[in-house]
């Protein structure tokens, strides 16, 4: 749906701005909705165009009021809102980890034992990922979280995610003091 003051004369059909609002809309399939005067002056400038298969059950056009010289357009859209897919997945609340806790764990683990010769390298990985699974399962537990399947926001991509981490860091780093 687009809509607004578009000071287009739609109601003049020799209008040129007219003409090519009109050849614009049929290029992208978009309906124009309003017909009836929306200004003052009994001209139509305020629109509302939706995609040709999405057309609104009912358009009215408020006359203009004492607190502006256009009219207040309104429609009612076929729209259904469904209910939003839940996803569930495992993840670990690693923000509440003790570093201090976790060097402690590391130190005491195999992992900062002596080193054994021949030892195959298969056995050494096996040895690794075990120890840090079980680190990991002690100190931040796997725990289920249930989130919307679908992204709220798709425009909310990984630049806008590094614009908004940098403005968050800037704005957390201290001013220098003049003393």
């Amino acid at each position: 749906m687009v809509g607004g003051d578009l000071n287009i004369h739609v109601e003049i059909d020799v209008d040129g701005d007219a003409r090519r609002l009109a050849d614009l809309l049929a290029t992208f399939h978009l309906v124009q909705h309003v017909n009836q005067p929306t200004y003052h002056a009994g001209e139509t400038l305020d629109l509302l165009m939706t995609f040709s298969d999405f057309l609104p059950d009912e358009v009215s056009v408020d006359p203009p009021d004492i607190y502006s010289d256009h009219s207040l357009v309104t429609c009612h859209l076929p729209v259904t809102v469904g209910q939003a897919a839940i996803a569930e997945r495992l993840v670990r609340g690693w923000r509440r980890v003790d570093r201090d806790v976790l060097g402690q764990a590391l130190k005491a683990s195999p992992l900062c034992g002596p080193v054994v010769d021949d030892v195959d390298v298969d056995e050494l990985f096996a040895q690794y990922d075990g120890v840090l699974h079980d680190i990991a399962d002690h100190l931040a537990p796997l725990h289920a979280i249930r989130r919307p399947a679908n992204r709220l926001a798709p425009w909310f991509d990984a630049s806008c995610r590094n614009a908004a981490t940098t403005s968050l860091s800037q704005a957390r780093t201290p001013l220098p003091s003049n003393q």
